[in-house]
């Protein structure tokens, strides 16, 4: 099962156990994006945009990143209780990092089921997952107010995963640029996504944020598939070796 975007979307909180109990998935991927950050985001692209410095300690800020960390809290929570293996990555609004990792690390604590992936490799009997979360760009880093990471860092954290041997899953929070990369504000995918899926040919690529990019689609010899927003109610159900894809909503239930 893979889903993203939850994006503080607290009526669909409940839906999740009914919606893992009725699939029985054996793993449950999320590509993140648990936090709104909408005041965090505006702030960071004024402030880009005057070439001014953002505050990250203004009362509105702070009062939201409060109320994303619940959100975020509240889902992790959802999916970890089902017992379930979750891979889990950040999203791009899911900001500032360190209350991200704070976050899921002490959850991980108490459910071994619970799986960070970002900047991790993990060994499962059929394959291996590794994943990178929030956004990617050339030469720029920001963890306050959205998490983007730079190439240089990218390329540093994965740097490994050619030498792993067998099938691989990678999780993103971004798309690699094809038809599944359509976001609210035109396309968000990443050419060095497309880079990483060429040089180490996973079986799977698994991915969200674009919003309207729902869909899966054929790069080389890997299947990506981008399951739609879950605060919106989609998921997608997919089996594995065959590779399978049955895109659901919550709604049908």
């Amino acid at each position: 099962m893979c889903l993203s975007d939850f994006r503080g979307a607290s009526e669909h909180v409940s839906a999740v156990p009914k919606m893992i109990q009725a699939e029985d998935p054996d793993f449950i991927f999320y590509c993140g994006g648990s936090m709104k950050g909408e005041k965090r985001l505006l702030e960071y692209e004024t402030a880009r945009r005057f070439h001014s410095k953002p505050d990250l300690e203004s009362p509105a800020i702070r009062q939201e990143i409060e109320q994303d960390t619940e959100h975020l809290q509240k889902f992790l929570l959802a999916l970890a209780d089902s017992q379930k293996i979750v891979y889990a990555v950040p999203g791009y609004n899911d900001a500032p990092e360190a209350l991200y990792f704070k976050t899921i690390y002490n959850y991980a604590h108490i459910y071994p089921n619970l799986r960070p992936a970002h900047e991790m490799m993990h060994r499962e009997d059929q394959f291996m997952v590794a994943g990178f979360g929030g956004d990617m760009t050339l030469s720029e880093d920001n963890r306050e107010f959205v998490l983007q990471y730079s190439r240089t860092w990218v390329e540093f954290a994965l740097r490994r995963l050619e030498y792993f041997p067998g099938e691989k899953i990678l999780l993103f929070h971004s798309p690699p640029v094809c038809r599944l990369d359509l976001a609210e504000n035109g396309h968000c995918g990443v050419l060095l996504i497309n880079e990483l899926i060429e040089s180490v040919s996973p079986k799977l690529v698994l991915c969200g944020r674009a919003t309207s990019g729902q869909g899966t689609v054929k790069l080389g010899g890997s299947v990506v598939v981008n399951p739609g927003p879950f605060f919106q109610g989609h998921y997608v159900i997919i089996d594995y070796p065959s590779l399978d894809v049955q895109f659901k909503n919550i709604k049908s239930l």
